[in-house]
């Protein structure tokens, strides 16, 4: 993996220190080169490797990278790169699976290559097809092109949102990055509130916004184009989840694609010239991910697992159990104890606020991966095509609240604000803010932030009211192409593709691997199998729980005991750790560090932390919540 920027303006120049800042912030994501080409300079433009080598000055137009090594580790293929004659340049995240299949079809049309890096494919195959050679991808990436010829840029990221892309524009100055870390600085750093509303209620931002006024994410399967001539961006879309036709295949060889599909996505993210690994959890999409690697004649495998101390929490004897079954080379990981500086590392490894506790021993164990291995392959994604989460049965058996009118009872929500979900008032709330979502605005509540009750006991009143009231049209882009689609649960799963998938689930592993400089790879995201799981019958992925095309599959690789046991999560005992550690949380939320008195009562906070000391009260998920954005403030200024 790598990291990239860009900053393009009329108005204003970026200078030396300023470049520098945004290329250290993300130096995590390519600690093994950095690259910077200025297009200002008195001959047009300079290159430099080094950073040590960047001359003082300042630059109107700059294209810059660090990069993670991990296909063709030479010199050749460091970035920023260009064409032949300099008029087309790339910088470039990902990884390009088919590149080699692009590569020879380019050769035979008469393009040289100087490297054996996919980050020259671009190149080549944009000056072939033009910024459609996108759709001849399959892989995952967010890079950006410089065409001089047309004076314009262009901004891409993948199908399905594995690699992250933000960007700023303000008519005059253009600037885009890998990571917010990389922008703060250049840009009015001042929160958006409807993006808080939205992490607060859904514990991440979904793309477009992000925490920032004026920033933003570039969404999956989207291109963005700035022309510099005339100021002017505009997005499109160059692929879309389709639902239908299906497949009208029998379930024999709807197994049998399926299966050879997969097997192929695990195979083609083998490839790397150094070593690899699998985070390996002992369920059904990590086992399978080893199974295909065994399937495939690769032998030397590192699995990689965590340990928790806690029943119900720990999964490591089921990844032993695959682990022995497949003879990887086995890994555990016990995780630490929590204290306040781990606690500040951790928050400051994320690149805006993201609430979800089970980042804690995503980001612990991918340290510890990163001792072993650069490359991870994970079972992200599994359980979005194919129907996996106990919630989308839940969910789909109310679907007749769909056919009642969004409705909320004023006199419910003003009654006295109440923390504890599980007491009659707080269900009650709880009951009253999904009504006035709708039946598919609510299954965006599913995981609990904070309800409209908590907001309104732990915020303070100006705050509260400045929130606006989102609905799923908001949150969902395009949420009017669902309508189509018959199978609730399928409609559920589109949802979740468009908000859930790339903004929780793969948001989450991209950043605590790339925090350690760990490329994460997602085999059940390939768009290809994603492709052929939408248009297969709902009954052949939902009976019997859901996943159940895998689990035929997996019979023949795998014990009933791995494929058919209860699924547990990833989430960490935190309602444990905070428990044990009451001074932690104060010496958190303490007056004299205190930044977020614009958003919290701080009185609220204590008086929460005070309730969550009564057993029967669990808030620890929104306490953790609240503690990032703090932190996160804290560490930005913001």
């Amino acid at each position: 993996m790598c990291g990239i920027f860009g900053f393009f303006s009329d108005k204003r120049k970026i200078t030396r220190d300023e470049l520098l800042f945004s290329l250290k912030a993300v130096r995590h994501r390519g600690p093994d080169n950095a690259g910077v080409v200025c297009f200002d300079s008195p001959d047009s433009k300079f290159k430099i490797q080094s950073l040590k080598a960047l001359p003082d000055g300042a630059w109107s137009a700059v294209f810059a990278h660090t990069r993670l090594s991990i296909i063709d580790l030479s010199d050749a293929a460091n970035q920023p790169m260009e064409n032949e004659d300099g008029t087309v340049w790339v910088v470039y995240n990902g990884e390009i699976y088919n590149f080699n299949e692009i590569r020879e079809d380019l050769k035979a049309r008469g393009h040289a290559f100087k490297s054996r890096t996919d980050s020259e494919v671009i190149i080549h195959g944009y000056e072939e097809w033009g910024i459609d050679v996108v759709q001849r991808f399959r892989g995952m990436f967010a890079f950006a092109i410089f065409d001089r010829r047309k004076n314009k840029i262009l901004l891409v990221r993948d199908r399905l949102g594995v690699k992250p892309l933000k960007y700023y524009f303000d008519g005059r100055t253009f600037i885009f990055g890998s990571e917010l870390k990389s922008l703060i600085h250049l840009v009015p750093a001042k929160i958006d509130f409807t993006s808080l509303n939205r992490y607060l209620t859904l514990k991440y931002i979904p793309s477009p916004r992000t925490i920032l006024e004026g920033v933003k994410k570039l969404s999956p399967s989207e291109i963005l184009e700035f022309d510099m001539s005339t100021g002017k961006v505009t997005t499109r879309s160059y692929w879309k989840p389709e639902f239908y036709p299906k497949s009208g295949l029998s379930f024999a060889e709807a197994k049998e694609k399926f299966e050879s599909l997969l097997s192929e996505s695990v195979n083609m993210r083998t490839i790397s010239d150094v070593p690899i690994g699998v985070y390996l959890s002992g369920g059904m999409d990590s086992s399978a991910i080893v199974a295909f690697l065994k399937k495939n004649g690769i032998n030397d495998i590192n699995t990689f697992t965590i340990k928790f101390d806690r029943p119900g929490y720990d999964e490591s004897a089921y990844a032993k159990t695959v682990a022995d079954r497949f003879k990887t080379k086995h890994h555990e990981f016990q995780i630490p104890e929590l204290s306040y500086d781990e606690l500040v590392n951790i928050i400051n490894s994320l690149d805006e606020p993201f609430g979800d506790p089970s980042y804690i021993p995503t980001y612990f164990l991918s340290g510890f991966t990163s001792e072993h291995v650069k490359v991870i392959l994970s079972g992200d994604g599994g359980d979005e095509i194919l129907g996996g989460y106990k919630r989308y049965f839940i969910y789909s058996r109310g679907k007749i609240l769909n056919y009642l009118p969004r409705t909320g009872c004023s006199m419910i929500k003003n009654l006295p604000p109440e923390i504890n979900k599980k007491s009659f008032l707080g269900k009650l709330q709880r009951f009253n803010e999904e009504m006035s979502m709708g039946y598919w605005g609510a299954y965006l509540l599913r995981f609990s932030g904070l309800s409209d009750s908590f907001k309104r006991f732990v915020l303070t009143p100006e705050c509260y009211n400045s929130l606006d009231r989102f609905s799923v049209e908001d949150v969902v882009q395009d949420f009017d192409g669902s309508k189509n689609i018959r199978d609730t649960i399928e409609r559920l799963i589109w949802i979740d593709m468009h908000t859930y998938l790339p903004d929780y689930i793969l948001t989450k592993t991209d950043l605590a691997l790339m925090a350690h400089s760990v490329e994460g790879r997602n085999p059940f995201v390939d768009y290809r199998l994603v492709e052929f799981a939408n248009r297969l019958e709902p009954e052949y992925k939902f009976r019997k729980g859901g996943k159940y095309i895998l689990k035929k599959i997996l019979e023949e690789y795998l014990p009933d005991d791995v494929i058919y046991r209860k699924k547990m999560g990833f989430s960490p005992p935190i309602k444990y750790w905070f428990r044990a550690n009451f001074d932690l949380m104060y010496e958190i939320f303490s007056g004299r560090n205190f930044v977020s008195g614009d958003i919290f009562d701080l009185k609220r906070i204590h008086q929460s932390i005070e309730k969550f000391r009564t057993p029967e009260i669990n808030i620890s998920e929104q306490l953790w919540l609240i503690t990032v954005l703090e932190l996160w403030r804290r560490t930005y200024k913001v």
